[in-house]
């Protein structure tokens, strides 16, 4: 009797949900069921359908957000995914290669695949799908060697640092910011400096740190 396996692909862009659900129907020896969605608010409405039970998550970075949950970006929802259901194993899909936010992925959830979409073939993800759901890891090539020049950085943003990069963005003033966020004005200039840092930004502007925020998909 084939094993039975219920995939959950979260991924806004339709070829690659097409893609995907092709290639996998060609898993052997599994009884695949596969169901997709296309932003943070359907896969948290999908995951807590008490109908629902998800072995795997298949999930894209670029997520449109859910501000109801606090979600800003697939980032954030793997986090509550494996806060929530800790048995449900995920496979971060991305074209985002950025090492500081691969690093910030791996200090919040520490997915059991991963693979950068610029790079990664159709048997790529098969191997990874079937890798992961035998409690394996499989990284593609640039997260492998990410991991073994062990360039990860302790430094992980969390929601206080995200919120005041998006207030920041939206044109919130630096004298308004302790109105949306939890921190003193001296406390959140630390944190945007802080911030500026591991971005590396050439200067010290709020715009430079929102174009590097930007860049890495945090916003």
């Amino acid at each position: 009797m084939k094993e039975k396996i219920n995939i959950l692909i979260i991924d806004d862009h339709p070829m690659i949900v097409s893609g995907l659900k092709s290639g996998l129907s060609n898993l052997l020896n599994k009884e695949i069921t596969i169901d997709s969605v296309n932003s943070c608010k359907n896969a948290i409405e999908k995951l807590k359908n008490k109908n629902s039970k998800f072995d795997l998550v298949i999930l894209d970075i670029n997520l449109p957000s859910y501000k109801q949950f606090d979600i800003n970006s697939g980032e954030d929802l793997g986090f509550w995914i494996k806060n929530n259901y800790s048995k449900t194993k995920i496979i971060v899909l991305t074209s985002l290669d950025d090492n500081l936010r691969i690093n910030n992925i791996f200090n919040r959830f520490s997915p059991e695949g991963f693979l950068i979409k610029t790079e990664a073939t159709p048997k790529d993800v098969l191997n990874c799908v079937d890798d992961v759901l035998e409690n394996k890891r499989y990284y593609s090539k640039s997260i492998s060697e990410f991991i073994t020049k062990r360039n990860f950085n302790p430094f992980t943003l969390d929601k206080i640092d995200i919120n005041i990069l998006h207030e920041i963005s939206n044109g919130t003033k630096a004298v308004d910011l302790p109105k949306y966020i939890p921190l003193s004005k001296s406390g959140i200039e630390k944190r945007k400096r802080k911030l500026k840092e591991n971005f590396c930004t050439k200067g010290e502007s709020d715009r430079e740190l929102i174009l590097a925020a930007r860049e890495r998909g945090y916003i």
